[in-house]
């Protein structure tokens, strides 16, 4: 990576600099910034109170409607739906009359800056909860190269390393399959992301939740959930293993 420090890369209309430390990306799925000043209040998150603290804290909107796929999207193309096409979870097809889900790769329009980065030679990683998004995430990138790895914790027993750039996940990570709907899939996706930044060491590295947690009756989110401190966990991590921390984007 050392030969691309100095690289910019142009994608989608916009300018980005290679990376000189590993960049982790973090994306709480149904979360706010209320959830995350809480936790901090609590002394449940001091890493991310400490990243708060000395490093740089905006809230940006979201892209409307504010569902995951769209937002994900956003986020790795720097673009609205307009522009890179995931427009909604589901689309109504008028030839067929069907609801349609918009999780295949094939309805996105535009490149991530994950793929334009692996392109220029970058190790990247992408971890998400549920594979619908996983499918999306990962488009573009070629696992052929040993430079790229994407996989979600709904399927890590499934990952090969010709679909994923992985194989034998449960054992990689050390944590069984977890059950789709519950806060274990959320913390498999922390524990896969410290892992690989400590193996694989990707240059860039995206890890996407789900909402299950966050989405919880209010009484029983009065507590710091586990999507918040397991992330407080991964960002520790990555600071001792000298990763750039940032700000974690949130999707409702």
């Amino acid at each position: 990576m050392s030969a691309l420090q100095d690289t910019t890369l142009t994608v989608n209309g916009r300018e980005y600099r290679l990376p000189d430390a590993p960049v982790v990306v973090i994306c709480l799925d149904g979360s706010e910034p209320a959830y995350i000043e809480e936790a901090i209040k609590a002394g449940r998150a001091p890493n991310l109170a400490k990243m708060l603290r000395t490093g740089m804290n905006r809230i940006a909107q979201c892209v409307i409607p504010s569902f995951t796929n769209p937002n994900n999207l956003s986020i790795l193309t720097g673009r609205p739906p307009r522009v890179h096409g995931i427009a909604g979870n589901y689309f109504y097809d008028r030839t067929s009359g069907e609801e349609v889900m918009m999780n295949d790769a094939r309805f996105l329009r535009a490149p991530t800056i994950f793929a334009a980065f692996h392109d220029a030679g970058a190790k990247v990683a992408v971890v998400t909860a549920k594979d619908k998004l996983r499918t999306l995430l990962g488009k573009g990138l070629d696992f052929a190269s040993g430079r790229a790895i994407a996989f979600s914790a709904e399927k890590a027993d499934q990952a090969t390393r010709a679909a994923n750039g992985i194989e034998d996940v449960l054992a990689f990570v050390g944590k069984p399959l977890p059950d789709v709907y519950s806060a274990d899939l959320s913390e498999f996706v922390f524990a896969a992301g410290v892992k690989l930044l400590d193996t694989f060491r990707p240059d860039l590295m995206y890890l996407s939740t789900t909402d299950y947690v966050s989405t919880r009756p209010r009484r029983a989110r009065r507590r710091p959930t586990t999507s918040t401190r397991c992330s407080t966990t991964t960002w520790a991590s990555s600071m001792r293993q000298g990763a750039c921390s940032r700000s974690p984007p949130t999707t409702a």
